[in-house]
């Protein structure tokens, strides 16, 4: 038995252990804690999602620099090549 399946071994009669001494009470309020943990988490990972597509529907959205002078924009004009990537 190497060290790995010995703590996994250690680790869970310590949890069976401790779930013993807990009353149901207590067990059933960390296990509300955790899925309200989960529950916020799953949201924030949405509105971070969300907020992103945003970000980048807006970007998508906004007109080219406008150019007044050649030698005032570097490298291609913006808009007028648009068959060449990256212009």
């Amino acid at each position: 038995m190497n060290r790995r399946q010995m703590a996994r071994a250690l680790g869970s009669r310590g949890g069976r252990a401790r779930a013993r001494n807990l009353s149901a009470l207590e067990r059933r309020r960390i296990a509300a804690l955790g899925g309200a943990a989960r529950r916020r988490s799953l949201e924030l990972a949405r509105r971070l999602d969300d907020n992103f597509r945003y970000a980048a529907m807006v970007l998508e959205l906004q007109p080219p620099p406008r150019v007044d002078r050649v030698r005032t924009c570097d490298g291609p004009l913006p808009g007028v090549y648009p068959d060449k990537a990256g212009a």
